[in-house]
């Protein structure tokens, strides 16, 4: 299970790595996401945000990469403009060799840091959507702590 996270996560940095938007919805809320328990400011974070159970993981409605330099105690905040209305999810790792994707070790357990929006978290792989799942209204400021 924690295979198809890797794959379906690496899906999701690669597009946000390349700096794609992989859809037409309409636009309209901005969201500030405080990023929390950075160990390190090395590499990037990257943020992919996902507006279905369906693409959980798989297709990002937006994404965003922050370089952790910037972090602060530990925290770092990200803006994410233009995100679809209603429901939506993020997943954001910690690139730390900077190398745009995640680490596994070989059995393939992830070695880079990674959390979800409302510090969702999986038994035996990613949690479901409706677990990471919140809404975003302009202006909202959520905190996600990374693992």
């Amino acid at each position: 299970m924690r295979h198809d996270l890797t794959k379906r996560t690496l899906a999701a940095l690669l597009a946000a790595t390349l700096g794609l938007s992989l859809t037409g919805t309409a636009r309209a809320a901005d969201l500030e996401v405080e990023v929390q328990g950075l160990a390190s400011t090395e590499g990037h974070l990257l943020v992919a945000v996902f507006a279905d159970a369906q693409n959980w993981l798989r297709k990002p409605v937006a994404v965003q990469r922050a370089v952790a330099a910037s972090a602060v105690a530990g925290k770092l905040t990200i803006q994410l403009s233009g995100l679809p209305e209603g429901p939506l999810a993020l997943s954001i790792i910690h690139d730390l060799n900077g190398n745009g994707r995640l680490d596994m070790n070989p059995v393939g357990m992830p070695m880079e840091p990674f959390g979800f929006s409302n510090n969702a978290a999986g038994g035996f792989g990613p949690p479901r959507f409706e677990d990471a799942v919140l809404s975003a209204a302009s202006g909202s400021r959520v905190a996600v702590k990374l693992y």
